[in-house]
């Protein structure tokens, strides 16, 4: 089989061209790599963000006067979501999240509910002007998910995509 010389050679340059982009992409996060801890030790907490931990008061250190058994990092069920404070991608449970919610409800407080016939989906875009933003006293007990925001609807919580609007997560009720 002969195959004519552009061919070759424009396969050639597309293969040489695709592998910086295939080795740019962003790890796979099924949790299957060499970081995963499933049956091995529990290890301590991984260094996401480097250097910007320090300077936003989470990072090693840090504890902003609370001592080793004060303040909201050192209650059960935090630690799901400690980790994912540096960035990341939401997880697919956010339990302990809708548990730290129920505990800071009074602090986050409610919003405007959404009038009749509105509704909110999960893969849609949040309508324009709908969803308050939560403030920065709200924000500190909250993970915080790179390139998504949370905001309030009424009794509700979503976590949209910052660039979309795409709703990512309903948490319903959480504010009741």
């Amino acid at each position: 089989m002969k195959l004519p010389n552009r061919f070759i050679t424009g396969l050639g340059i597309l293969m040489i061209s695709a592998s910086p982009l295939l080795q740019a992409a962003p790890p796979d996060q099924r949790g299957d790599g060499p970081d995963d801890n499933r049956g091995g030790q529990q290890q301590g907490p991984q260094n996401n963000g480097g250097h910007n931990e320090r300077a936003n008061g989470r990072g090693p250190g840090n504890d902003n006067g609370r001592g080793p058994d004060k303040g909201p990092a050192s209650q059960p069920g935090r630690q799901a979501h400690q980790d994912n404070r540096g960035g990341n991608r939401p997880p697919q449970d956010f339990g302990p999240v809708r548990e730290t919610f129920q505990q800071h409800r009074d602090v986050i407080g409610r919003g405007q509910p959404l009038p009749p016939g509105v509704h909110i989906a999960k893969g849609r875009p949040l309508p324009p002007g709908y969803g308050k933003r939560l403030d920065s006293r709200s924000l500190q007990y909250l993970p915080n998910y790179d390139g998504y925001e949370w905001r309030r609807l009424g009794t509700d919580v979503v976590l949209i995509a910052v660039g979309s609007g795409i709703v990512y997560a309903i948490l319903d009720g959480v504010l009741n």
